[in-house]
């Protein structure tokens, strides 16, 4: 034990390349920020003989100030991306379907069936009986806007 103390910073470094390696194994990126935190722990202990308490506290706070300026430059370097298809349609726009569970107003609980699935529906304006067809208006993520179709 006494070998990996008196060794403490080739140790540190040698975990901070350990850790650098395996973020190829691992998803994500916290790890190599661990990794540099370990590394700078090692080189500031061979510089500055710490007691080990001290080594680990620098770690962590090394590994910390390295997550979140790390993290903001790789946000930075690798901008994600979101667009909207301008060719897809809203295909679910005036639908007739039929109903399956009886639509209440405003309140969820409904179904009606819309390409072979079931889908949660509420009606603006008054209560339709299952076995009705109901033409549908909007969506909000899963559920359907809906009303009442004169047969």
């Amino acid at each position: 034990m006494d070998f990996i103390f008196a060794n403490s910073p080739y140790v540190w470094i040698l975990l901070g390349i350990t850790l650098l390696f395996s973020e190829f194994l691992l998803p994500g990126t916290f790890v190599m920020f661990l990794g540099i935190g370990a590394i700078f722990t090692g080189i500031l202990t061979r510089l500055v003989p710490l007691e080990f308490y001290t080594q680990v506290v620098v770690w962590v706070v090394s590994s910390l100030v390295s997550i979140l300026v790390g993290g903001s430059a790789v946000k930075r370097f690798f901008k994600s991306e979101s667009s909207v298809d301008p060719f897809v349609q809203d295909d679910f726009l005036n639908q007739i379907v039929p109903v399956e569970t009886d639509i209440l107003v405003k309140r969820h609980g409904g179904k009606i069936r819309f390409q072979g699935t079931l889908w949660d529906a509420v009606s603006t304006d008054s209560k339709i009986p299952k076995g009705n067809f109901v033409r549908i208006l909007s969506r909000e993520n899963l559920t359907f806007t809906v009303e009442q179709v004169d047969s």
